[in-house]
């Protein structure tokens, strides 16, 4: 994607681009409720600029229309998780308790966050060919990475955590029993009568799972 214009300009005595980030910010939410709620095709840009109070033609000249709208939404969402990830303070933990903490906060955040967990699912199904049209997102999540990189690289050096262990694997294996337990939280919670809001619960048997599999000596 092109560089976005400001959405509109800063208010006579307001800091620059106050004004602009705080109107940016509202209609990116709205629309990701939007675009979750209806997916890509059945999303109405005329809802988004009603409720964001502009028109539907201020879409089209700030975001190119209904894409470019959608792929700052996914880099929107796809950025807060990941700054909010590099708020956690892990470096002076045990490496299995830090890989606990990295674990937990995927869990919560998937939880608490159904919209970001239903604009994944819904670009899973696009094949994400939306995504892949960012000059962002990789770049963007290369901090995230690295954050458990970190934590991988620590348990490996203090001999606890297994050396042949692939951190875009250990990446992969807490993403997907976090963002499962959300995602299929209807279908599963339906056939096997559970509760997917229990977080302390899926935490609990989340890292269980991920400490067992980096482990060097998994206890028995």
């Amino acid at each position: 994607m092109s560089e976005k214009k400001a959405l509109v300009a800063p208010q006579p005595g307001s800091p620059a681009g106050t004004d602009a980030e705080r109107i940016r910010a509202a209609l990116l939410a709205i629309a990701a409720a939007e675009f979750a709620s209806h997916g890509y095709a059945g999303a109405r840009l005329e809802s988004i600029a009603a409720e964001a109070g502009i028109t539907r033609a201020m879409i089209y000249y700030y975001f190119g229309g209904r894409e470019g709208l959608y792929v700052a939404v996914l880099e929107d969402a796809y950025n807060a998780i990941w700054q909010a990830e590099q708020c956690l303070i892990v470096d002076s933990l045990s490496p299995e308790e830090a890989l606990r903490r990295l674990v937990e906060f995927r869990v919560n955040y998937y939880i608490q966050n159904p919209v970001f967990v239903a604009l994944v699912s819904i670009e899973n199904q696009q094949q994400a060919q939306h995504l892949k049209r960012s000059e962002t997102v990789t770049s963007s999540a290369a901090p995230s990475l690295a954050h458990t990189a970190s934590v991988l690289k620590k348990g490996q050096a203090s001999g606890v955590f297994r050396e042949d262990i692939n951190v875009v694997d250990l990446y992969q294996v807490i993403v997907s029993l976090g963002f499962f337990n959300v995602a299929n939280r209807h279908t599963f919670g339906a056939i096997f009568r559970r509760d997917a809001s229990d977080a302390s619960h899926v935490c609990e048997f989340v890292t269980d799972v991920v400490l067992r599999y980096v482990a060097r000596h998994p206890k028995p």
